[in-house]
């Protein structure tokens, strides 16, 4: 009789296990197909805050002419990590547009070898923010230009928007590359948090391609595959992993415009997924993901990757609308970067996310050349006296003590630098409203430029004596350098953090 009772709690417990087991299932099976929102965090709180460039804090107890306000105190100054006086649009603060979330998708111009077809290290050579809205049955993917003229939050310097993986760690870091990209893309979409991204390189986009037995498609030009094999023509052609690569990456064979690239990039995406809807694939996603892991990178979960699958799997096609961002390419020095037509910019943030932005105006070509011509010089400056505050930071953490003369000098030296920074970020505040606002003739553009340049080059004279003084007073072992030298603002460690070839 005890045996059986035994017996019984036993089967009552497995029964019980089952049904626990089947309501969870049930739970989770609810939230991919009904409710996937539900399995993302907050856009907001996932979304990495980005520090705003500010002055060193002071080694002593100084009195500045322009005090730092108290909600936007300046970092502590160590000699470990020197602060960067990069320009303070770096900073931005991230909005969740309500039922919308954003995704970044990233194709890498790297094989697994992480070598690259262009230049010494591979970029993100497509980007697209995937946004969707929920509440809506929407889906928007817009192309952001891979050679914008840009800012990396968070860094020193100019960059091309490809080059902001670099910048973030690359392929030795490509969850910080991918990071930092998205951060990136937040500032350039007003502010929308982006908290997700996949990045793909290019042997996933041929496995994936040819998982799903390739793609018939209307080829509008002819091209090559990515291996130079075989050449394809006008016309309905079907095509595999490699021809897909070649056909999306076309430009010197085309009209030579990233825009027409990211246009051909976006229509591919937009029938791969027709295919793979139409021939209920959709379901595999998440395998075929799997069995390009090698070349997928994501800060997704495979739920969460499943429950978008299914979503997708119920979005009419007509629900997906293509845009891109546009802008004008012009070179600087050797290098051509798109300057964003912020009117277009604008019109994409206001349209898909209902929100109303600034103009960003360190992304016009006045402003690149107004750079060449006083900015570089100010921020180079700037660079050598936070390499002498760094110095003297090393000498007291040894015990150094400084005598009332030397902390006088020092005292005279920030202020001077503290100022110099306040200056420029003004005049790239002012500047920026200039060249972004209503248009102006040559001449009212060159006075408001000469201005600044006067009150730059007589404040970076009283900068220059200040510091050099106090270098000389504790013995700094480096060498001032207060112009560029013999090699581009973009070669040059004092202006651009990370060196990044942009080829």
């Amino acid at each position: 009789m005890e045996k059986k009772k035994k017996k019984h709690i036993v089967l009552w417990i497995i029964l019980g296990v089952l049904v626990i087991g089947l309501a969870v299932l049930g739970w989770f099976a609810y939230r991919v197909l009904a409710q996937p929102h539900s399995l993302f965090e907050d856009p907001v709180a996932k979304a990495t805050a980005i520090p705003a460039a500010t002055p060193l804090a002071p080694l002593f107890p100084v009195v500045t002419e322009e005090p730092v306000q108290e909600d936007n105190a300046p970092r502590e100054q160590t000699a470990e990590a020197e602060p960067s006086a990069a320009p303070s649009d770096s900073s931005v603060d991230t909005i969740a547009p309500k039922g919308t979330l954003n995704i970044m998708l990233m194709g890498i111009d790297a094989y697994e070898d992480d070598t690259s077809t262009s230049g010494t290290m591979p970029h993100t050579d497509a980007m697209m923010v995937i946004a969707i809205n929920f509440d809506e049955n929407t889906v928007n993917l817009i192309s952001l230009p891979r050679d914008t003229f840009t800012t990396a939050p968070g860094y020193r310097g100019y960059y091309k928007f490809n080059g902001v993986f670099n910048v973030g760690g690359g392929m030795d870091n490509p969850a910080g590359g991918f990071e930092l990209v998205s951060r990136t893309a937040e500032q350039w979409l007003g502010g929308i948090s982006i908290p997700y991204y996949y990045g793909l390189d290019f042997e996933a986009v041929k496995d994936i391609v040819d998982a799903i037995g390739g793609i018939d498609y209307d080829v509008d030009q002819s091209f090559w595959n990515m291996s130079r094999t075989k050449h394809y023509t006008k016309g309905i052609k079907h095509l595999d992993g490699d021809a897909v690569m070649g056909y999306i990456r076309i430009r010197k064979e085309a009209d030579g415009k990233d825009s027409s690239r990211t246009a051909r990039q976006r229509r591919m995406m937009v029938a791969l997924f027709k295919k793979i809807k139409d021939e209920k694939l959709l379901s595999s996603i998440p395998a075929l993901i799997n069995a390009a892991s090698s070349g997928i990178y994501t800060n997704t979960t495979l739920l969460q990757t499943t429950a978008l699958a299914n979503y997708a799997a119920n979005l009419p096609s007509e629900n997906i609308h293509t845009l891109a961002m546009s802008g004008t390419m012009r070179l600087a020095f050797e290098w051509s970067f798109c300057f964003v037509d912020q009117e277009n910019r604008l019109e994409i943030i206001r349209d898909v996310f209902g929100i109303e932005t600034d103009p960003i105006g360190t992304c016009t070509p006045r402003y690149e050349r107004w750079l060449h011509n006083t900015g570089f010089t100010v921020l180079k400056s700037l660079r050598q006296c936070e390499k002498v505050f760094a110095e003297m930071s090393d000498q007291k953490s040894a015990g150094v003590v400084f005598s009332d003369e030397q902390i006088a000098l020092y005292s005279d030296a920030y202020n001077a630098y503290v100022k110099l920074h306040g200056m420029f970020d003004d005049a790239t505040e002012e500047l920026g409203a200039l060249y972004t606002g209503e248009e102006k003739t040559l001449t009212e553009y060159q006075e408001v430029e000469k201005a600044w340049a006067k009150l730059f080059n007589e404040q970076l004279d009283t900068v220059k004596k200040t510091t050099a003084q106090l270098a000389n007073e504790i013995g700094y072992t480096g060498k001032l350098q207060w112009k560029l030298q013999y090699v581009e603002w973009y070669d040059d460690a004092d202006i651009n953090e990370v060196k990044v070839d942009f080829r």
